[in-house]
This record gives C-alpha cells, structure tokens and sequence, in this order.
C-alpha cells in the first residue's frame, strides 16, 4: 500500500506498524467467525489504533490498514 501511495501522499513515508493483533470475535460460529484484527501505527510524533472485522482475515487486516493511512492523511491535514 505504502509502494503504490507514497508518490501521491509523502506524509505516510514516516509511518509505521508497530503491533497487530488478531481476535475471534464469535468462535462459536465455527468458519463463519468474524474476527477482530488491531493495528496500532505510529509516525514521527503521535501513535494511533484501528479496527477491522470481517469473517475474512485478509480483509479485516485491510480495513485496519487503510484506516490507519487513512488517519494519518486526515490528522496530516488539520495542523
């Protein structure tokens, strides 16, 4: 993500991933469990959380991801 975005949005190139954590929200629902996946992010100055739930994993960890980014631009913008 950082690759194809960082020509357009310079501001992301100090941001990095510092934990990732996976939940099942429902275990119960065997194959149909949604999980919860954490991201804490961080740059320069400031450290953020964000959330993705999915029953996909792949696409719980890309909502994360791209709210973090996503953050970061929108905070960039307001100083």
């Amino acid at each position: 993500m950082r690759k194809a975005l960082i020509k357009y949005y310079s501001e992301i190139e100090d941001v990095i991933l510092t934990d990732f954590k996976v939940r099942v929200v429902n275990s119960n629902a065997n194959t149909a469990a949604k999980v919860r996946v954490l991201i804490e992010s961080s740059d320069s100055s400031n450290r953020w959380g964000t959330v993705g739930v999915n029953e996909n994993i792949i696409d719980a960890s890309w909502q994360a991801l791209s709210d973090a980014v996503e953050y970061k631009l929108l905070n960039k913008s307001k100083k």
